[in-house]
């Protein structure tokens, strides 16, 4: 039983990744299916750590929320099963150990200190509201995916970085091959090929 069960837990969470890719690249062509095909062919096996994580750091405002929400649910999550021997206790503490990090970081690049605070006090409401709460740790994983591909549907930043080209153009760089840019222009989401000839200059801006 155990087996078939994890079985289909597999398929599911293959399912969730298929359509979190799948809004990610409707989502940065503003929904524009001609697009998105395109920009479905620059992505390769590996490039899905950048292209999950990309995601919840591309908009500060976005991983600010997901910050001061994430952190402590998971927190919750840990406390709550901590002592039940069958739910795994490695992966929602290193959850917690990387979402610290980011947390850390996130404070220092942008300076909002009241995170911190802020996650603390959400914490406690839900120890409080919601510490009998069975069904929030029944489903606290489909929880997490749900606000996954919520935010894979709203945020329209690429997980790229933005890139000023020849000193005019905005541009997100998602394939670099012998000869060729493929890029997504910033203003109008316009998807082109550049030459590498016609790129005399490259800069990378700090704003996405």
């Amino acid at each position: 039983m155990r087996s078939v069960s994890a079985k289909h837990t597999g398929s599911a969470l293959t399912g969730v990744a298929v359509l979190f890719v799948l809004l990610r690249l409707l989502a940065v062509s503003n929904y524009e299916w001609h697009t998105a095909f395109a920009l479905l062919h620059t992505l390769e096996l590996d490039d899905a750590p950048g292209l999950f994580l990309g995601t919840f750091m591309a908009d500060d405002r976005i991983s600010t929320v997901l910050l001061m929400v994430v952190t402590p649910a998971v927190f919750f999550y840990f406390f709550r099963t901590r002592k039940d021997p069958e739910r795994p206790h490695a992966l929602p503490l290193l959850a917690l150990i990387v979402l610290g990090a980011l947390m850390v970081s996130h404070i220092l690049s942008y300076h909002r200190w009241w995170i911190a605070p802020g996650a603390v006090v959400i914490g406690v409401v839900m120890v409080l509201a919601i510490r009998n709460a069975r069904w929030l740790l029944k489903w606290f994983a489909w929880l997490l995916a749900g606000t996954a591909l919520t935010v894979a549907a709203i945020v329209s930043t690429p997980w790229v970085p933005k890139e000023r080209i020849n000193d005019k153009d905005e541009v997100y760089v998602f394939e670099t091959s012998p000869g060729f840019l493929k890029v997504l222009k910033a203003q109008d989401r316009e998807f082109a090929i550049l030459r590498t000839d016609e790129v005399l200059k490259r800069e990378e801006l700090a704003d996405h």
